[in-house]
């Protein structure tokens, strides 16, 4: 089957343009295990058939004390750089059962490095959420017989990605503090931060890299940090416990 030509506003090169965080950002071996959304609970989880370079996880929630009418279906794809998620994200827009889903407004812009949403019509809530942050590709969706606004789900989720772990986690010893001393790089030079990510087990914590300018990216089971420019880099590097 051929693939569909995008639409103008599915634009890699424009989104690409507008990237600046998800390029410092990495986020490995993340994985929601019941504990994430509070009055929520993990009935499912489903790992579908992995491709070259990525990786796939759908987990089906269920809002406590409604008896399964309100459902929210999360689906997280981890890529090895922030535009194969991207790309990744356009496909789902392309193949989408509802081609029209519009880029995110207000808040919901504020949401990944690119956000789509989209509601019912004469409805306050928004029954889906579609956007990147770094490497990974994260749909939310309202699937139950009762429509969720699930904005707040993606805006929790994104915070997950993009900021360091609280304090208290760290002294309380659900994440630890990996960073290594600043380093001194050449613009456009490249480190290799991670020589080999360890095996994906379950419940063994994530691990999650910021840097300061250029570009964080995966080779092989390697990190590699590209800089943008000249000077001393202060690297943050995390591993986050999964309960």
């Amino acid at each position: 089957m051929a693939t569909p030509t995008p639409e103008p506003r599915y634009n890699l090169d424009e989104w690409a343009a507008d990237t600046d965080l998800g390029r410092r950002v990495f986020n490995y071996n993340y994985t929601m295990t019941g504990t994430e959304l509070p009055g929520w609970e993990l009935v499912k989880t489903v790992d579908m058939a992995p491709e070259q370079s990525l990786t796939e996880r759908l987990y089906i929630w269920e809002k406590k004390g409604s008896d399964g009418r309100q459902l929210i279906r999360v689906g997280i794809t981890e890529t090895y750089e922030w535009r194969r998620a991207q790309a990744q994200l356009q496909t789902q827009l392309v193949y989408s059962m509802r081609p029209d889903i519009p880029r995110g407004k207000g808040k919901i812009a504020k949401i990944g490095d690119v956000s789509y949403a989209a509601q019912p019509e004469d409805a306050k809530s928004v029954a889906s959420v579609l956007f990147t942050r770094g490497n990974l590709s994260v749909s939310i969706n309202s699937v139950g017989e009762e429509v969720v606004d699930v904005s707040v789900v993606a805006s929790k989720l994104d915070r997950t990605f993009t900021e360091p772990p609280a304090k208290k986690d760290l002294q309380k010893e659900r994440a630890e503090d990996r960073s290594p001393k600043p380093i001194k790089l050449k613009k456009n030079e490249r480190k290799r931060l991670l020589e080999a990510l360890p095996e994906r087990v379950p419940r063994s914590g994530w691990i999650k890299i910021i840097v300061p300018d250029g570009e964080v990216i995966r080779e092989d089971d390697s990190l590699v940090y590209v800089s943008a420019k000249a000077g001393s880099k202060a690297v943050a590097e995390f591993v986050v416990m999964q309960e």
